[in-house]
């Protein structure tokens, strides 16, 4: 198993990730000082309003440059992960790292399959519309980003899908502040019952698949996403 110790932080044009992670532990110290005393927007040049930029700018990419991701920056990306909040400190994270390309689409080829075989008969609007777009020959569920970043919880996880979703939210962040494009393919889910693919990975019996994340460097930049809706506070109780 690769270890993260000695892991060197990659500086870019972009805020590198340790400064980030160090904002949002300033925010997250000083919270009642920020909503009481000072009004903070993503427009802002502080460290609070970078992170909340980087925080509202992050998008799902689906399309990448043929540009290779380098293995630090892929490292700072699992480090980010495995400092997410984890329930009694089980940190039950666990990764399966792949960059070839080759690979990638042929395991992609195989969760379709299998995917397509646990929905053969869809009622669900959505469901039907997933399973066309399944049979496409030329679709790809990794959509040729050149790396594939599999998150897998261990079995003696207090409570695997919040810890390991915790992480995968912390590393797409950390790779919108390295100028990298990520999405959460769900898609990809079935590989965690193909018997093959986890004997080739050597994962370990028992562990769960919860996040296939793809990342790379964007075609597009600045894409803007869907508006979100406003209307989400049920009842706020002062």
């Amino acid at each position: 198993m690769l270890s993260l110790s000695g892991v060197k932080v990659i500086r870019r044009a972009h805020i590198n990730i340790a400064t980030y992670l160090n904002m949002y532990v300033c925010i997250c110290t000083i919270g009642d000082t920020i909503s009481e005393n000072i009004s903070v927007t993503s427009a802002d040049d502080s460290a609070a309003g970078i992170v909340l930029k980087n925080i509202y700018s992050r998008r799902s990419i689906r399309s990448y440059l043929q540009k290779d991701v380098p293995d630090e920056i892929l490292m700072e990306l699992i480090k980010a992960g495995t400092y997410a909040p984890t329930a009694v400190n089980k940190q039950p994270w666990r990764f399966v790292v792949i960059k070839n390309r080759e690979l990638i689409d042929h395991y992609g080829e195989s969760a379709k399959k299998r995917w397509l075989e646990n929905n053969k008969d869809p009622k669900d609007a959505h469901l039907i519309e997933m399973a066309r777009m399944m049979t496409h020959e030329n679709f790809k569920i990794f959509y040729g980003a050149p790396a594939l970043i599999l998150i897998f919880a261990h079995p003696e996880a207090f409570s695997p899908a919040q810890d390991c979703s915790l992480a995968a939210e912390n590393m797409m962040l950390a790779g919108s502040a390295l100028g990298l494009g990520s999405c959460w393919i769900g898609l990809g889910t079935p590989l965690g019952s193909d018997v093959q693919f986890l004997k080739d990975m050597g994962v370990p019996e028992n562990y769960r698949l919860v996040a296939p994340l793809i990342f790379g460097y964007p075609k597009k930049a600045d894409i803007k996403g869907p508006d979100r809706n406003t209307d989400v506070i049920l009842k706020w109780v002062n």
